[in-house]
């Protein structure tokens, strides 16, 4: 496997984490094949890069590979799947309402989740490094959590799917959902495993009370990987003891981009 380092950017919306992903991984670019996520619904790298926007993964400089994952899209395609290897899992009249509320289960903050993992774990391999921009705090942290306990309930699912497995064994026919779930277990195991072996992340904050106690909820919240403060927008002296960015008039485009000075960032994350 190619990947190096995946870089997770999170914290207050507005302390300007969607500009230094950008810029982190435009850096990463010249080390290696990188690929620059964005898993924030309203997305901004794309007006951050100045280029149109990315629904589709595409290569908008060497080396440097870019994605706005519509992750409702995702997940809206993976429950129709489940759905129809459910039907002869349960009674029709289930299936029914489930159908009927399929549109829910796809927008729910769990299967959203989900589908952003299942894209993920197929495209990691096949890169050098991996920069994932999050919306603000609170989504991280529910796709960390759901990221450690999807695994359990993929167990609890697989169980109940088995048996069904075992009656149409015995009928003859072919049942789809076990494998089905099982490579999503899959998935989200390597995923889990490559964050904590190969992950970082950086909390990003300003110099002002709220933002600093949102990073702060990111180092204490988040057990399974490295997670570093980057005190961001920095003008005046330079507070040594933190990770800081110096602050950047108009970081906009790729040449804009290339004079955010992240060096900090990079000696983590470049090793």
């Amino acid at each position: 496997m190619l990947l190096r380092k995946v870089v997770l950017f999170g914290g207050k919306g507005g302390t300007g984490k969607s500009t230094l992903a950008c810029a982190v991984a435009l850096r990463l670019s010249s080390l290696g094949k990188t690929l620059l996520v964005s898993l924030d619904p309203a997305h901004s790298i794309s007006g951050i890069l100045g280029i149109e926007p990315a629904p589709h993964l595409r290569e908008v400089h060497e080396d440097l590979w870019v994605l706005e994952l519509d992750a409702k899209r995702e997940a809206e395609e993976y429950t129709q799947r489940v759905l129809r290897l459910m039907e002869e899992l349960v009674a029709p009249q289930v299936i029914k309402a489930l159908k009927k509320m399929a549109g829910y289960i796809a927008s729910s903050p769990t299967a959203l989740e989900t589908a952003s993992m299942h894209k993920l774990a197929q495209l990691l391999p096949h890169y050098s490094y991996v920069v994932l921009d999050f919306a603000p705090t609170g989504q991280l942290l529910r796709w960390v959590s759901s990221l450690t306990y999807l695994d359990e309930w993929f167990r609890f699912i697989l169980t109940l799917a088995s048996e069904k497995e075992r009656v149409d064994r015995f009928m003859g026919r072919k049942a789809d959902l076990v494998n089905a779930l099982e490579e999503r277990k899959k998935e989200v195991a390597f995923l889990l495993e490559t964050l904590k072996s190969r992950g970082v992340l950086f909390a990003v904050a300003n110099r002002d009370p709220l933002s600093l106690q949102e990073a702060e909820t990111l180092l204490k919240e988040v057990q399974f990987l490295p997670v570093y403060v980057v005190i961001n927008k920095v003008e005046g002296e330079v507070l040594r003891e933190s990770l800081t960015v110096p602050y950047v008039e108009a970081p906009y485009g790729l040449e804009g981009l290339g004079k955010v000075s992240v060096e900090d960032i990079l000696r983590i994350v470049a090793v």
